[in-house]
């Protein structure tokens, strides 16, 4: 998937919402709801009967359900595999009739349209997206929480009444181990929405729901690069160009914590941190960090499963991108780093306008592939692809 295809996967589900606008305006602002109207393609995502489609999956997902609930009736059942969609339902229904909510996690992959979606957000965004559906009776309701990562949440089927906290977000770190009161819920607005209807919340944003009729959404997650990870990432490429950020300073730091008392730590720390200050006076090297850290992000995407391939590859063998391929580019004077989902292909830099054409063709055959290399090349290289998933037959 190239970055044009992703932004206008991304705009059909957004819309009428402009992309530029999400992506400017709203995004870590502020919540925002978005009318279904005729918004097939929207509760559609998992498609015409999500609730088949998930059933249908049970051998996968029953012993991963989880559920909650604001006032419940009794324990829930524990999950655990099950012999058959039936047995799915009546899992889900023993939830319902004692007042929890089930949430389905993992669902990325159900459908074709749904895992579009969700790869148009990893394309945009360089970082991992997940799904989950949210499977709630008549009678549902969910306690005040709320979520560390954003979320886009679409309604597949029933309606819910949002209650939603209209102060700017909080964006809360992952990491804090400082229990916390619950959150507060005022100042809020109240906000229904309908099969087709979108929602966007960020990260932190407090909030409740109550289910208004036997209902499912998917709720799509995900957390936008921060300016914290992007001094992490230039730190990350100092450390590769300098062997002493990689030198061990923690032999003693167990007796350090105790005491409170770390030695010339603070100064080593202080002099890294100002030699990291002067690198990233220069625009090229923050680039440079920020492409070397989406090689990693995308390398770290749940890797695209294989498909059959002509077997022996020839000249003649006609290949094309996987529809949820994505790949990025980075190197050095002798060397091309080309990282796909779920790992890295390394490439001697001789053949680059090789790689440049495989990663932007939509589809191509075996001998159209350029550059100054022999035909042998041409397939061993197309190969490579190919057992990466990155290429299927055409």
């Amino acid at each position: 998937m190239i970055l044009a295809d992703a932004q206008a996967a991304l705009q059909r589900v957004l819309d009428p919402l402009p992309v530029d606008r999400f992506l400017d305006e709203v995004l870590g602002q502020g919540f925002i709801k978005v009318e279904g109207g005729d918004a097939d393609h929207r509760r559609t995502l998992l498609g015409p009967d999500p609730a088949a489609v998930i059933l249908d999956a049970f051998d996968r997902l029953a012993p991963k359900i989880t559920c909650h609930a604001e006032r419940p009736r009794g324990q829930p059942p524990r999950p655990a595999p099950v012999p058959d969609a039936a047995a799915f339902k009546a899992t889900v229904d023993a939830h319902h009739a004692l007042g929890w909510t089930v949430r389905v996690p993992e669902v990325h992959g159900l459908t074709p349209q749904l895992a579009k979606f969700i790869r148009a957000l990893e394309v945009i965004l360089h970082q991992p997206v997940e799904a989950a559906v949210f499977w709630s009776r008549g009678d549902g309701q969910a306690q005040v929480h709320y979520d560390e990562y954003d979320i886009i949440v679409i309604q597949l089927v029933g309606s819910k009444r949002w209650f939603i906290n209209t102060d700017p977000p909080p964006l809360p770190n992952p990491w804090r181990g400082i229990a916390e009161g619950p959150p507060a819920l005022d100042p809020h607005t109240v906000v229904e929405v309908a099969p087709g209807d979108l929602l966007y919340l960020p990260c932190g944003t407090a909030h409740r729901v109550d289910a208004l009729s036997d209902a499912l959404h998917v709720s799509i997650g995900f957390r936008p690069l921060t300016l914290r990870e992007t001094i992490i990432a230039a730190l990350d490429h100092m450390s590769d160009l300098d062997r002493r950020l990689r030198v061990g300073v923690g032999n003693r730091l167990g007796l350090q914590v105790h005491g409170n008392s770390f030695g010339d730590l603070p100064g080593q720390v202080r002099g890294a941190l100002g030699q990291l200050l002067e690198l990233c006076r220069s625009d090229a090297f923050v680039g440079q960090a920020l492409q070397r850290r989406s090689s990693r992000a995308v390398s770290k995407l749940e890797r695209l499963e294989q498909q059959p391939a002509p077997s022996p590859l020839t000249l003649a063998s006609r290949l094309r991108r996987h529809p949820l391929a994505v790949g990025h580019l980075i190197g050095n004077a002798e060397r091309l780093d080309f990282s796909h989902p779920g790992g890295h292909i390394h490439i001697h830099r001789g053949a680059e306008a090789a790689v440049v054409f495989i990663a932007g063709a939509s589809e191509f055959q075996v001998r159209d592939i350029p550059g100054e290399i022999g035909d042998d090349v041409r397939i061993a290289l197309a190969q490579r692809f190919v057992d990466a998933g990155f290429l299927v037959a055409a």
